[in-house]
This record gives structure tokens, sequence and C-alpha cells, in this order.
């Protein structure tokens, strides 16, 4: 029995063009499936999707059915419905479904992979890539041909203080306009665009949004919140130029799907009746680029990577409590907690200590330069070993000898690794002093701190296990 399915696209424009539908399509298949004897297993439909792409819901789940095995049979109207692209609609027909053994059947385009076979199928399949590609290059024309004429988006209500008559022109809605012509004077009174937007909200002014809707039965405007203005709202109207009648059309252009500011947008002037004039527009844009930003606080971690949960090991997440006015460690599983000012001043005690404990004798000043060349004899001594080591692979060296190398490298490297660890950089030796004169940076504590783990004990009360890059006897 063949388990048959059903698949019916539709795009807009062939809805606009060709006043087809859905249901038309899934019923002429539907009785040429019960005049051929098969049985329909399911119906894919999509709505509004274009054929020029096979990313499609209805279609993605056909095929994930077909590799599932679920349908063995697909039958469609005709190609320009499974797609318009001849190449990704060739690949379908001469490999995929060859390989799941896939019977695909175009009713109108009298093809059939099993049966009846149409040997201008592929020319039908180049047919329906060009005129898809004809269907954009009409409808890139007439978007260009409106940008230079008249506002793109055109439908009555879209501009908030502008209204549509009769023959398509655009004229001012007193009503909306005052409101708007209220705004750029409150703004240029003194009022951020926050308490603009808070004033109208408790003077129950409906915004733009809910004003559309009401007015003009824009179903896509509909909100909850009638009354609840918004700053953004306020701002967009402020920076609008339309208010004093210039149209800016194709502000942006898309480049692989991400919007991009376009550097020569087409502008009209005059395109649009005035709400207010160009020297309030310009007032306001005066007094907006002249008042100082709220500088917007920036959470920098001062520790990152340093302190960790004492229950579960991970790091705390570093934020902001704003009803605090504190910032602060958390981590969001054991609820471990520790404030930034509480850990500092930890630190700072702590460091102090460790320092004040370590004996005079046991301070080595180092140079830079000193230490850099430790280093890098470390790593000469690193290389040394993997070489002996190879040469012992290849049969070049004994058992012997090569033991005797590795012990002699070993010590010459612990020796200088010894003077890393015990020893004490100049630049930390010049802040001691600094250190127990109760100077201490968030800077020289990341020097010396490798790591602390938390536990809280009690309100602001915690056990903290610190750890050094140097020897400390208490931790």
């Amino acid at each position: 029995m063949n388990k048959t399915a059903i698949y019916a696209r539709i795009s807009r424009s062939d809805d606009l063009e060709h006043h087809t539908s859905i249901d038309h399509q899934i019923k002429g298949i539907t009785d040429y499936c019960n005049t051929h004897g098969f049985t329909i297993t399911k119906i894919y439909k999509d709505l509004n999707i274009s054929g020029s792409t096979m990313n499609r819901p209805a279609f993605t789940e056909m095929m994930n059915d077909v590799d599932a095995g679920i349908i063995d049979t697909i039958i469609v109207k005709d190609l320009s419905r499974f797609g318009r692209n001849y190449l990704e609609v060739g690949k379908y027909l001469d490999e995929i479904f060859l390989i799941h053994d896939v019977r695909f059947i175009a009713i109108d385009d009298n093809y059939d992979n099993k049966g009846l076979m149409d040997e201008f199928a592929a020319f039908k399949n180049i047919f329906n890539e060009m005129y898809i590609k004809d269907i954009r290059k009409k409808i890139k024309t007439t978007f260009d041909y409106k940008s230079k004429t008249k506002l793109l988006n055109s439908r009555p209500g879209a501009f908030y203080g502008l209204s549509i008559d009769e023959d398509g022109k655009y004229i001012i809605d007193e009503e909306a306009a005052n409101v708007v012509r209220r705004i750029f004077s409150l703004y240029i009174e003194g009022y951020s665009t926050k308490s603009i937007a808070t004033l109208l909200t408790k003077e129950c002014i409906i915004t733009p949004g809910y004003y559309r809707y009401i007015k003009y039965n824009d179903q896509s405007s509909l909100t909850k919140h009638k009354y609840k203005w918004k700053d953004c709202t306020i701002y967009k109207m402020i920076t609008n130029e339309g208010y004093f009648g210039k149209i800016i059309n194709r502000k942006y252009f898309y480049i692989k799907g991400k919007r991009v500011l376009n550097p020569n947008p087409t502008i009209i002037e005059h395109g649009l009746p005035q709400i207010i004039d160009e020297e309030t527009f310009n007032k306001v844009k005066e007094i907006r680029t002249s008042r100082p930003r709220k500088k917007e606080k920036v959470y920098i971690n001062p520790f990152p990577n340093l302190i960790k949960c004492g229950c579960c090991g991970k790091l705390l997440r570093y934020t902001y409590a704003k009803t605090m006015n504190q910032y602060f460690y958390m981590c969001n599983k054991c609820k471990t907690r520790i404030y930034l000012d509480d850990i500092r001043t930890i630190f700072s005690k702590d460091i102090k200590q460790q320092i004040l404990a370590i004996p005079s004798n046991d301070i080595k000043t180092y140079t830079d330069s000193q230490i850099n060349k430790i280093k890098t004899e470390i790593i000469t001594i690193d290389t040394k070993t993997q070489k002996a080591f190879e040469q012992y692979i290849n049969h070049r060296m004994t058992e012997q000898k090569l033991k005797a190398t590795i012990d002699d490298l070993t010590k010459k490297k612990n020796l200088f690794q010894q003077i890393l660890d015990t020893g004490i950089a100049k630049e930390l030796e010049e802040k001691i002093l600094k250190v127990t004169n109760n100077e201490m940076t968030d800077n020289l504590i990341l020097k010396l701190v490798t790591s602390a783990t938390i536990k809280n004990i009690d309100k602001r009360k915690y056990s903290v296990h610190i750890n050094y890059n140097f020897k400390n006897k208490k931790t």
C-alpha cells in the first residue's frame, strides 16, 4: 500500500495574482488520489512562503517523515509548488528521491519519476526560477519608484499624527498632531523623554499603537497597556524628521541578513504635511545633543576567575543589587554570597599579615630581566629533556645515560623553579611599605592571590580560604 503524502504551498504573490488557494490545491490532489488509487497518509501545507527557498516548516517535516519511512509517495499540483529553484528541485528529483525510493508526481506537469517521465521537467524548473527572479525584479523596481515619490509605509495611521484621505494623500490628524506638538514643547521646556512618558501616562493619553487600533482598526497595534507610554517612543518621535515634512526612505539595507545603515538613503524634502516647523525640530535636536548623557553602570569584575564557592567549587557570579546599591559575588546554585566591600577588606587584612610574616632574609630582589632569563632557562631545560628522550627512543642514547641526563636537568630546573617560587619580584618589594601603610589596590591583590574559596557562616560573616602565589604560612 502506498503511503502517500500531499504537499501544497502558496505564497503571497500567488494568492494576490492568481486567486488560488491552498484548499483548492489540496482538493485537486485529493481527487487525483481517489481516482488513481492512492491512500493519503498525511497532508503538508506551507502558507505564504516563497518557493525560492526550501527552508519551509511543512516541507522540512515532510522530508523528515521520508527519512523515517512514514511516506513513500509525494504528490503535488505542479513542480512550482514543490520549489522554484531548479538546482534544488533537481537535486531532490535526481538524487534524494531515488536514494529513499520515493515516488514523486507533479499532476499538472504530467511528471511521474516512476511512471510516465516528462522530458521537459528540468526546463519547467528553470522557467519557475526565472519567474521568481522576474517577480523579485518587479518588486525591487516598484519599491525604488515608491521610495522616490512617497512614504513607503503608507497604511492609515502608520505615521502618528498623520492620516490618509480618499485620494491616498497624507493629511494632518489634528487629535494626534496636538499630542506630538505638546511632546516637542515639553522637551524644549526641560522635560526628559522619561518624564514626558510618565506625564502622558498619568494623564491617560492613548499611546500611538492603541490609537491606530481604535481609529483605524489596526489589529497588529492592539496592546493591553493603552496608556503606558515609553521613553523610547518619545525619543523616536523627537528624532523623526517626518514631523517637519522630510521623508527618508531606504535608511537601511541588508547584507547576508544583517541590517546595515545606508550611506545614501532616498530623501524627499517637504514630502509630508508639517506638524511642527523645522526650527522647532532643530531646537529640540540642539537641546538633545547638548544634554549630558546618563552614565550607565558598567559591571566590571575587579577579581575575574578568582572567587569560588566553598560548597560546589564553581566561580561566583559578579553582579549588582540596585535596591541595596551594592556589588557582590553570588553562586546561583548554593546561594553563597559575599559583598565586594567585604572581600576587599578580607584580602587587605590577610595579605598584610602574610607579607609581614615573611622573614626578611627570605625576600630576594630580582629585576624583570633576571626573572625572564630564569624562565628562559627553564624552557631550555624542558627542550633538552625532550631531546634526550627522543635520542633514547631512536637508540642514540643508552638508558643509563638518559637517566643521568634527566637527573642533572631536573636538579637545574628545580633550582631555577625554587628561585621563582621563593623569590619576590622587585615591584612587589617596593610595594611592601605601601601595603603595610593601608594602601591596597585591586591590581595588587590580583598579582598576589591565585584563588579564594568562600562559605557563608552568618549575615556578612564568612569562612574564607585564600591561596597566594607565594608560600604563605596561614591559609
